[in-house]
């Protein structure tokens, strides 16, 4: 079977697919009761958090973060970025959404969840199309995961506590650990035997297998959470709708700043383009599965629409790397005919 074929196409109609999870889920919940069927829920959710988790960590490279030494400057802009810039910033859009339309505490607090989980899985691909460094987008995916354990709850928590939104912290940091670590650690290993066993060809031949097996993750995910809170939002639909304005405003504002940001403190374009990507995109597969797992499923909401607004900025971003290059007056850079 043609792996590559496969992760090709399940990226490249990535907002068709979401979107049809999103349809299909919503109707066949308007004809059931959840409610009725919440024991297999909470088992189905399980499982498909796993099958989306698992796989992506087994192309998780760990062994480069021996490099990081060398990057510190690039390192800690894109962290700073994602993890510290990102959170903030979602946090003042909320508020300022909030004076003209109120959201309700769930749906914030979603919103919050979508930019403080760790980097886009897509984004060390991204990274390549743009002829970034590719070592370095690694690097920060890889801290990236690592921080979350305390960077998710902590702001989750300190965003709670200032909004009067019960949160349960400790719930968190376990399923975090379900989550993310726990899978990490089967990855690793996974990677580790499958080399032995296969060589590094094989490997390489296997590797789009992976990521292909997680966006059918989530899309599943997806799907189950629009299906479970269909009848919600069947009553509040605005509420989809609302949380769409800051995610949108949220890619404007993160793209624009760091392409000149980054350009006047003297990063190079390569590295520039290895932090944008994995400090801008954020893996909502992982904020699914944490509120889905801790039992937040309102929270899902927010990341569930995010890949649709997400995925064009990113690729427009790629499609015009070219000219974004010429700002640093990049040698590399093909002639434009």
């Amino acid at each position: 079977m043609d792996y590559l074929r496969l992760k090709n196409h399940l990226d490249k109609l990535l907002p068709v697919y979401v979107t049809l999870a999103m349809i299909l889920g919503f109707f066949i919940g308007l004809n059931i009761n959840p409610e009725k069927y919440k024991e297999m829920f909470h088992w189905l959710n399980l499982a498909v958090v796993i099958s989306m988790i698992y796989p992506m960590m087994i192309n998780l490279r760990l062994g480069e973060l021996k490099n990081s030494m060398k990057q510190g400057k690039q390192l800690t802009v894109g962290l700073t970025m994602g993890l510290v810039i990102a959170p903030l910033l979602m946090w003042l859009l909320i508020y300022l959404v909030s004076l003209f339309h109120p959201l309700s505490p769930p749906l914030a607090l979603g919103l919050m969840l979508a930019m403080v989980v760790p980097c886009s899985s897509m984004s060390i691909a991204y990274t390549g199309f743009t002829e970034g460094n590719l070592e370095l987008a690694t690097i920060i995916v890889a801290f990236s995961f690592i921080l979350a354990i305390i960077t998710v709850p902590g702001w989750l928590a300190v965003y709670a506590a200032s909004s009067n939104i019960s949160v349960p912290t400790t719930l968190l940091i376990i399923t975090i650990i379900e989550v993310v670590f726990v899978p990490m650690f089967f990855g690793i290993l996974t990677r580790q035997y499958l080399i032995k066993k296969r060589g590094a060809e094989g490997f390489l031949r296997l590797k789009p297998l992976f990521p292909a097996v997680s966006l059918i993750g989530m899309y599943l995910i997806v799907f189950l959470i629009f299906m479970e809170k269909a009848k919600l939002i069947a009553k509040k639909p605005e509420m989809v709708l609302i949380a769409l304005v800051p995610l949108v405003l949220y890619y404007l504002i993160s793209l624009g700043v760091l392409t000149y940001l980054n350009r006047a403190i003297g990063i190079k374009y390569r590295d520039h383009m290895a932090i944008t990507f994995p400090s801008v995109g954020k893996n909502e597969g992982t904020a699914m599965a944490i509120a889905m797992s801790a039992g937040m499923g309102m929270m899902a909401i927010p990341p569930a629409v995010t890949p649709l607004i997400q995925i064009p900025f990113l690729v427009g971003y790629v499609k015009i790397w070219r000219k974004i290059a010429k700002m640093w007056k990049c040698e590399k850079v093909e002639n434009e005919k």
